[in-house]
């Protein structure tokens, strides 16, 4: 039997009142979050020195000696005081929404290298390194240490660069690396082209490297670059030599990042009794989290899907458009996902940016997903190039091919590209198939590929190429479609708001 409630309504009242913490600002957020990292950075740096021992010359005054014996703790009030104090935080914690989501994990965002998560291990380039020989100059002017990774990013400016060029990777079978002061090598991992958009001096091109951790007591290495990314070789130096040097993070070149709880669930799409249910493989779409720069917001999120006809990387969410609540446009770009899937794993991530600019929050970010799904049957239709096709040529096909039990019209063909045997094909579908991917069975191709780029739609034409080695085999040819690129339906988006200030 429980016991009867005899406390006063005026202690009841008074408790709930102290219980009602109200939201922490923005600012203070960020004053704990640089607080924290400064902390841990000085405890890094200061060694435990003992007690110090009572000089001899200079005793202590009893009433001294008799203070210290009034305020010296137990362990059992000391353990008291500790679990008194630990409860009051938790309950406070637990009040507020954004301190949840605050000490939930501490992210930052640095320019260049990405999303990283905050500790007081965190370590980054002492100061940038520039090196130049024969006219081309290099800058290694990022670097980024954590528990998990090695982050190295370098740019350089040469006159021999020509943008038109585009940008590729160099086929040395030489690979980057960092080298420790112990001679342990650690050998790049990935690479990536990243933006100069923030970085004016950085040249024509910038380019991350991430390598394995280093260990926390070593803080200098030296980069090993073969040759540089981007440029045929032989027009830059070869094996570049960089010392580095690093020290702990200042947290005030880290950009908070906001990371949210996913909310989202999968879309579900109803039809009427007459009509199949259109399939969305169990996928989910979500917004995982943001930053806001000095010139504007990246969001970051990801796709998932549960169903296992559609492979690894078969599944895409593509940003149609971002409007406000006013229904205005909003522009953006492409950033870097920063993340990649596991191995195996149904998942794909996206982000954006859009610039700083007034608009009416929330935003509205709507994707069109499309899907690659391999066919189980091997519907095809026939094509005759004749004896001596022609680069240019162009034949009408005409045909209908029912293809998970939809009909896709084969339009036309075009000998295309610089290269005698390559075809493609014009199709369109009057459902939700907005690509494919063909082959010639009896032949072996010399490459082929799906049609289209940027936003899917419906209803539109979609190109699909297939390359024969040459000669060109002789006629007629029958095509197979191997798998196809499906929209799926559903209202697929995700609203997001700046953080109050």
């Amino acid at each position: 039997m429980s016991k009867p409630n005899n406390y006063p309504p005026e202690f009841e009242t008074q408790v709930r009142q102290a219980m009602e913490v109200p939201e922490p600002k923005s600012e203070t957020l960020d004053a704990l979050r640089e607080q924290f990292i400064a902390r841990g950075i000085s405890s890094l740096k200061a060694d435990r020195q003992p007690d110090p021992a009572p000089n001899p010359f200079r005793p202590e005054k009893e009433s001294n000696k008799m203070n210290r014996k009034l305020f010296r703790f137990s362990p059992r009030l000391a353990w008291g005081v500790a679990l008194l104090i630990l409860a009051s935080l938790l309950v406070i914690a637990f009040s507020s929404p954004n301190v949840v989501t605050a000490l939930r994990r501490l992210l930052g965002y640095v320019p260049g290298v990405g999303v990283v998560e905050q500790s007081p291990s965190l370590r980054m380039l002492s100061e940038p390194v520039t090196v130049t020989r024969e006219s081309v100059t290099l800058t290694i002017d990022q670097a980024v240490l954590t528990n998990e990774k090695t982050v190295v990013v370098y740019s350089y400016v040469t006159p021999l660069y020509d943008s038109d060029e585009g940008f590729y990777m160099e086929g040395s079978t030489r690979n980057p690396a960092l080298v420790l002061p112990d001679g342990t090598r650690l050998e790049i991992i990935t690479g990536r082209q990243v933006s100069t958009m923030d970085c004016s001096e950085c040249g024509d091109i910038r380019y991350a490297m991430e390598f394995a951790p280093i260990p926390a007591d070593v803080n200098e290495a030296t980069l090993e670059i073969p040759s540089l990314v981007g440029i045929y070789n032989g027009l830059t130096p070869l094996d570049w030599v960089i010392d580095l040097k690093f020290a702990p993070a200042d947290p005030s070149t880290i950009i908070p990042v906001i990371e949210y709880q996913p909310t989202a669930t999968p879309v579900s799409v109803t039809s009427a009794s007459t009509t199949p249910i259109p399939e969305t493989y169990g996928a989910t779409l979500v917004l995982d989290k943001s930053a806001s720069l000095p010139d504007g917001y990246i969001l970051y999120g990801n796709i998932t899907w549960t169903d296992p006809i559609i492979p690894p990387y078969g599944l895409n969410a593509t940003l149609a458009g971002i409007k406000d609540a006013n229904g205005n446009d909003i522009p953006f770009e492409y950033a870097d996902e920063e993340a990649y899937p596991k191995q195996g794993e149904l998942r794909g991530y996206w982000a954006y940016k859009i610039p700083q600019m007034n608009f009416s929050a929330p935003l509205t970010l709507s994707f069109a997903v499309n899907a690659w799904v391999t066919l189980m049957d091997s519907p095809s239709f026939t094509f005759d190039p004749g004896p001596n096709p022609q680069l240019g040529q162009k034949w009408e096909i005409n045909q209908d091919v029912v293809v998970m039990d939809e009909v896709v019209h084969v339009l036309s063909a075009e000998q295309a590209g610089i290269e005698e045997g390559f075809f493609m094909f014009t199709m369109q579908s009057d459902s939700n198939i907005v690509g494919a991917n063909i082959i010639d069975l009896q032949h072996p191709p010399m490459g082929g590929g799906g049609g289209g780029g940027g936003v899917p739609v419906v209803n539109l034409p979609f190109f699909v190429g297939f390359g024969y080695q040459v000669p060109v085999p002789t006629g007629p040819l029958t095509m197979t479609f191997q798998s196809v690129n499906v929209l799926l339906p559903g209202d697929w988006s995700v609203t997001w708001s700046p953080a109050a200030p």
